[in-house]
């Protein structure tokens, strides 16, 4: 897991030191509806042209809630977009893998595994400032996921082993956006 999260990374840094730096623009941002499940995330991004932006999202919860309750998670989700006017202003479609390692807790049951895929994505950016968007992001994904199902009266005890691929809402954000 940690492998392949190296990877998504290091690609993005050597496309962000690879790219002419005279017309760059830059974001950095974070969701701020994830940020009340305890979720700490941001995404950098940077403008390709005037129409496409490439962007990282990370979220990280290591945390554990009252009664034993879980939403550990370690994702990233890389991706680019086309804007319908221009990067950072108006409308966008977008693409993005999925990849993430998680221990969430969800009714009566606890699952703990791995997940990869890819989704896509629009929204809308509102420019408050020069320096700052408000954006809002949709979207829906495909994941093969590999977990282990745990009973929570008994954790530990195992329900079972699975693999499969679930379609997911990948994306829902409400982001606070500082451009540089």
């Amino acid at each position: 897991m940690k492998n392949s999260i190296s990877k998504y990374i290091l690609l993005f840094l050597v496309i962000l030191c690879s790219a002419e730096g005279r017309a760059q623009f830059y974001s950095l941002g974070t969701n701020i509806p994830v940020l009340g499940t305890a979720t700490i995330n941001a995404e950098v991004s940077m403008t390709l042209d005037r129409k496409w932006s490439l962007h990282l999202p990370v979220y990280y919860n290591p945390f554990i809630f009252k009664d034993n309750k879980k939403l550990q998670n370690f994702t990233v989700m890389p991706g680019v977009r086309y804007w319908l006017l221009e990067s950072y202003v108006n409308g966008f479609i977008g693409v993005n893998t999925i990849g993430s390692k998680y221990h969430i807790t969800w009714k009566d049951s606890r699952y703990e595994g791995k997940a990869f895929g890819m989704g896509i994505s629009a929204g809308y950016a509102w420019l408050l400032s020069p320096r700052w968007n408000l954006e809002i992001e949709g979207g829906i994904g495909l994941v093969w996921a590999d977990y282990t199902e745990y009973e929570c009266e008994e954790c530990g005890r195992q329900k079972g082993e699975y693999t499969r691929w679930i379609a997911v809402p990948s994306k829902l954000a409400l982001s606070l956006i500082y451009l540089f």
